[in-house]
């Protein structure tokens, strides 16, 4: 991990709104297009329904991450401006906290929400790749399997890093 982490929050919290934009315009795309309509084996599920489930909750998963990171970079306190950092050292003393355990505390939730924040994105990530997959399949399910392997290959090989 990088020095500044804590800068690269605010990054990470854009794109994960950027992607939940995308999947909530793809299940746009996927409602007013044919694939709203092939069915599934004869099952009465389509593959626009799956497509639209996995989108959905795919804008979910960007939307938890995106709060997520806000939030770790919310209770970061170290490199907080000196004024403001006086004046929550001082409340944090009237309350008898020592400020170097404050600042560990706060260090501790950061990373946990940072942490966090990578676990919902990652599987927003994984669970738009099997949007992908079932919005493609009806046209070509050599393309829909080649997409979902590489797009799975790639987001474990980088989530695993």
């Amino acid at each position: 991990m990088s020095t500044n982490w804590i800068a690269s929050l605010v990054h990470f919290a854009s794109i994960s709104g950027v992607l939940a934009g995308f999947c909530i315009t793809f299940i746009a795309l996927v409602l007013g297009g044919q694939i709203a309509d092939v069915d599934i084996c004869t099952t009465g599920v389509t593959f626009g329904q799956i497509s639209v489930l996995l989108f959905g909750t795919s804008t979910s998963l960007f939307i938890a991450a995106a709060q997520r990171f806000l939030h770790a970079r919310e209770t970061h306190t170290w490199d907080l401006p000196n004024d403001y950092k006086r004046f929550v050292k001082s409340k944090e003393e009237k309350k008898g906290k020592k400020w170097n355990d404050f600042l560990y505390e706060s260090d501790i939730q950061s990373r946990k929400y940072e942490k966090e924040g990578r676990i919902f994105y990652n599987l927003a990530m994984l669970v738009m790749i099997g949007g992908l997959f079932f919005a493609i399949t009806p046209y070509n399910v050599g393309i829909a399997l080649f997409v979902l392997t590489i797009g799975y290959l790639l987001e474990i090989w980088q989530a695993l890093r």
